[in-house]
């Protein structure tokens, strides 16, 4: 083809699909500026539609006599198919075929014929060739537009998230108008609408709860924020599935942005509650806010409270939301039974609120890590229900009704406000037919058929994908249904040819596991079947991923990150870019010097330590104001103002009410017909047995990290996405991560504060652990680990296991090390503890290299106690020590004589500030113990870094947590090694 053509497609690449459009919905349609844009850029003359039309057609055999019209084009998809990453050679024809399907819906005729016929004008096809051209469309268009998709998806987003499927079966024309549905301008006005509705950004719903929520926008006059363009298509059915689809990307693409714009329109914008459920170190509760405000930097939320303002810090959240930093520090049944109302940061021009409710669902939200509170329940989605307790006879009866079995209340559990109860598990499967009573409409979905794709392990990235290790479940709904199906098929699109699995179930109900269906990485599309019907009601999409398939990043040449002595003096605490000549990477070492000089004195036997401490408790932060004895969520009763009634008014089916004291709005019959029907014999529904929700016994750490190694590098908040849902709580995360550091999986890069920034896993290696014995260390999949046991054959024994919470691969037995190459995993001949070990400085010379500022505003603080090991509350910051400083959250630091006289303090975090404290009074924090041949330290002191990596590669484990006593021992650790590191620590 010739270079012109390719010009205007790697234009096209550039100016449509180039990285500002990360994590977006992106779309194949081009307005005249983009045109003209694109034509600039490819240095074509004619920048016309009319050009890029005859650029396209040169690459068309339209007027060769025999020959297919998109032959070279489907011959060019052919061979993208083998190099995905490579600009698909048929952009130029897709961004055609685009423009004609949005001719098409501007003059609102969306019959078939209509859109070949702005094709063939377009492309200057004769009339002879009409049916031709129509012809071999429909039998390339699938490879065409799949070479869009397959290249957006193997940049996994980095270009756009791909939005060109057509899986309810419309294919052909259906692909093109999936991509003109929604213009640019069009998306400002859903952002706006999000925002009126108080929606989180991230926030995936289907796209039946879209359809309801647009509804009343776009059927109003005018239909502000929505554009007329958007209010016109609505009125077609088929037009109406397209852009409710849109709507669902753009939402969980959504930053928050067109919040500010919305101060005229609603003075108070919504801010939802948050909760997390904890596991880790015990069960609670710890509930928060989402604030639909982006965080640029420090912020903080300024609440009105009944006396006085109350400042709270906050942070910045997933998908450009925020949340309160040092929530536990603030009362949770401030947060959750208090009318709040503030302003976001110093700006009055970023208000928010929320009023309490008695009865409020939290829906899951993977993007965030937590249960995210909801308006109204979703069919099939799982949640948690808040509920005050004189309503919990209400709740249950519901639930018992119209919930899948399995919901349970969380009794007693820390964390939960006095009068209030919590419900886990709750999967609302079928609705009332009558007006349920005013507590019970959150529980009430608003759709009554929908197909949801719930649960399993979500991948972190900007494409939306499951761990192949655990996929969700889909759980299919139709209200008067007599049965329903569910069907999954292999690719992204309905193909009988590839059908994989199928379920039909009677009922209005279909439940259908897909973790032992035999599904491996790829995509597939799930689709529901009401009675029978030949046509599906509906369709998602399901990409399912693992450590076997990696992910794939676009400016990474080398992830890797290493420790060096000529990164920074604190490198054994943090790891640097992969380009110094002398590091640890992972197990493996390159170039270190030994820092032996003086006497090594043997590490004393480990004795066990009391703890003392008593911590002072510090009143929780009320930020709200208390309802009133009369108010509605005390008492339940609302009163609701109606509008009146003028003289000569039509009457209307319905009309809306909202309650003076808390704003509820609730429908009531506006006619005689209307209101019958309400008071109408619900119906009784005849609903098979439901298998119940089941809570897993485990943790998924197995899955957490394959999807670390499909991930491979990344921030802390990616790293969040995967811990939460194994457990939920920032302290988990940062314990996680550390042991998957210290043994050497994940090399960890932290700022001057030593906060994360980024981690990233290591090399594959074998390192020895004993005679004819090693452990693995580093990136590992399932193609891996039969790779390996395919080169091992009967030499060796491959065991797998889960130790300290982290999985394990041993092998035992006659290693054919010059095999192992071609696996891709390094073996290392002998182990690298001493290597490490020698290498390091000690703490007195890491003390001088850390942060140092003036000490920071606090609450109250807290001092180590060397002996006890223990934090006991301090009255002031004038003693040489190691000092947690408390203000809606923690900092670690220490304290020396000149830090003291110049009212500073040396930041570190809660590992080594111990360690550093207890060097200082000549009472090292580890011991060993002789009989066990393990280090043994309190727990909570672990050693932070390449201190601890010494000691746990002697073994390949975690260190292992004997939380009856209080302990963590380093297991099978030689003395000459615990020597050393004692050496390092007590000085």
């Amino acid at each position: 083809m010739d270079t012109v053509y390719e010009r205007v497609s790697e234009a096209i690449a550039d100016v449509m699909f180039g990285s500002a459009q990360a994590g977006r919905p992106v779309y194949a349609l081009a307005d005249t500026e983009t045109v003209q844009n694109v034509l600039e850029t490819a240095e074509v003359e004619d920048r016309t539609l009319a050009g890029l039309a005859a650029v396209v057609r040169s690459s068309l055999q339209i007027d060769e006599a025999g020959a297919s019209p998109f032959h070279w084009q489907a011959k060019a998809a052919q061979r993208h198919q083998r190099s995905p990453l490579e600009t698909p050679p048929a952009l130029p024809l897709l961004v055609t075929l685009s423009i004609a399907a949005e001719q098409m819906h501007a003059d609102g005729n969306l019959a078939a014929h209509n859109y070949y016929t702005r094709l063939h004008r377009l492309l200057h096809v004769p009339e002879t060739r009409c049916s031709r051209v129509e012809n071999n469309y429909r039998q390339v268009a699938e490879l065409l537009w799949g070479s869009l998709n397959s290249w957006l998806e193997a940049w996994e987003g980095e270009r756009g998230i791909p939005t060109a499927y057509a899986v309810g079966g419309h294919a052909f024309i259906g692909l093109p108008m999936s991509q003109a549905v929604v213009r640019q301008y069009d998306r400002a006005g859903l952002h706006e609408l999000f925002a009126l509705e108080g929606m989180t950004p991230g926030l995936r719903i289907s796209p039946n709860d879209m359809s309801l929520v647009m509804d009343p926008y776009a059927t109003a006059t005018p239909s502000f924020p929505l554009s007329s363009h958007l209010a016109r298509l609505w009125r077609d059915p088929a037009a109406r599935e397209r852009i409710a689809n849109a709507a669902c990307l753009e939402l969980e693409a959504w930053d928050g942005s067109g919040i500010e714009s919305l101060s005229s329109v609603r003075p108070v914008v919504t801010t939802r509650l948050v909760a997390f459920l904890r596991t880790f170190p015990r069960k609670s509760i710890e509930f928060n806010l989402i604030l639909p405000y982006r965080s640029e930097g420090p912020d903080t939320a300024r609440f009105q409270g009944a006396d006085e303002e109350s400042i709270v810090p906050t942070v910045a959240g997933p998908g450009g939301s925020t949340r309160l930093s040092g929530a536990e520090e603030v009362s949770a049944a401030s947060l959750v039974g208090e009318l709040l109302t503030g302003e976001f940061g110093d700006d009055e021009s970023r208000p928010f609120g929320r009023r309490p409710k008695r009865v409020a669902p939290l829906r899951w939200d993977d993007l965030q890590g937590a249960f995210v509170e909801i308006e109204h329940i979703s069919l099939g989605e799982d949640s948690i229900v808040l509920a005050r307790s004189d309503a919990r006879q209400r709740v249950e009866t519901h639930l018992e009704t119209h919930a899948r079995p399995g919901w349970r209340e969380l009794v007693d559990l820390p964390g939960t406000p006095e009068g209030w109860v919590v419900y886990h598990h709750v999967q609302i499967v079928s609705a009332p037919n009558r007006q349920p009573h005013f507590d019970l409409l959150p529980l009430t979905p608003r759709v009554r058929t929908s197909l949801t794709l719930r649960g399993g392990f979500v991948l972190p990235g900007l494409l939306r994908k499951w761990s192949v290790k655990e996929p969700p479940e889909a759980v299919a709904l139709a209200a008067g249904a007599s049965s329903v199906g569910v069907c999954v098929y292999r690719g992204n699109r309905i193909d009988q040819a590839e059908l994989i699995t199928k379920s039909v179930q009677p009922g209005e109900l279909a439940v259908f596991p897909l973790i032992d269906q035999g599904l491996t990485d790829g995509e597939y599309v799930v689709a529901m079947f009401v009675n029978d019907t030949n046509k599906p009601s509906t369709a998602a999409l399901l990409r399912l991923r693992s450590a076997s398939t990696p992910q794939f990043r676009v400016e990474d040449v080398d992830i890797r990150l290493v420790y060096s002595p000529e990164y920074s003096p604190r490198w054994p605490l943090t790891a640097g870019p992969a380009k110094w000549p002398s590091h640890v990477n992972g197990a493996r070492t390159v170039g270190l010097e030994p820092r032996r000089g003086g006497c090594t004195v043997p590490m004393p036997e480990f004795a066990p330590r009391e703890p003392s401490a008593s911590t002072a408790s510090i009143a929780k932060t009320r930020v709200g104001v208390p309802m009133a004895s009369d108010s509605c969520l005390i008492t339940g009763t609302h009163r609701f103002l109606l509008p009146p009634m003028l003289r000569g008014q039509a009457r209307t089916r319905s009309i809306e009410g909202e309650c003076v004291n808390c704003g509820l709005v609730r429908r009531f019959a506006g006619t005689d017909r209307a209101a019958r029907k309400k008071k109408g014999a619900a119906r009784t529904i005849e609903i098979p047995e439901i298998p119940p929700v089941i809570e897993s016994d485990q943790p998924d750490f197995e899955v957490a990290f394959d999807a670390l190694n499909h991930v491979g590098t990344g921030s802390f908040g990616a790293f969040e996405r995967i811990a939460a849902q194994v457990e939920g709580s920032g302290l988990f995360a940062d314990s996680f991560l550390r042991r998957l550091e210290v043994v050497g999986h994940v090399d960890v890069a932290r700022d001057d504060h030593l906060q994360v920034t980024q981690w990233a896993v290591n090399t594959s290696t074998l390192v020895p652990t004993g005679d004819r014995s090693w452990v693995l260390i580093g990136s590992r999949s399932s193609a891996l680990v039969e790779q390996l046991e395919e080169l091992l054959g009967t030499s060796a024994v491959v065991r797998t296991s889960v130790d300290a919470e982290l999985a394990r691969l041993e092998v035992v037995g006659i290693l054919p090390v010059g095999k192992m190459a071609d696996a891709g995993i390094a073996v290392l001949k002998a182990s690298p503890v001493e290597d490490i070990a020698e290498a390091l400085p000690p703490l007195s010379e890491v003390v001088t290299s850390l942060k140092r500022v003036i000490v920071p505003s606090h609450r109250s603080a807290e001092f180590w106690d060397t002996t006890s090991a223990s934090w006991h509350p301090a009255e002031s910051l004038v003693k040489v020590g190691a000092y947690r400083l408390k203000d809606f959250g923690s900092t670690y630091a220490i304290r020396t004589a000149d830090d003291i006289a110049g009212g500073t303090i040396g930041l570190g975090n809660a590992q080594i500030v111990k360690h550093i404290a207890n060097s200082w009074a000549g009472d090292p924090l580890v011991g060993y113990n002789s009989r066990s041949g393990s280090v043994v330290t309190p727990l909570g002191a672990d050693l932070p870094s390449l201190y601890g990596r010494a000691l746990a590669l002697c073994s390949g484990r975690a260190p292992r947590e004997i939380v009856n006593h209080r302990l963590l021992q380093y297991p099978s650790v030689p003395r000459t090694v615990a020597d050393i590191i004692y050496d390092r620590v007590s000085r």
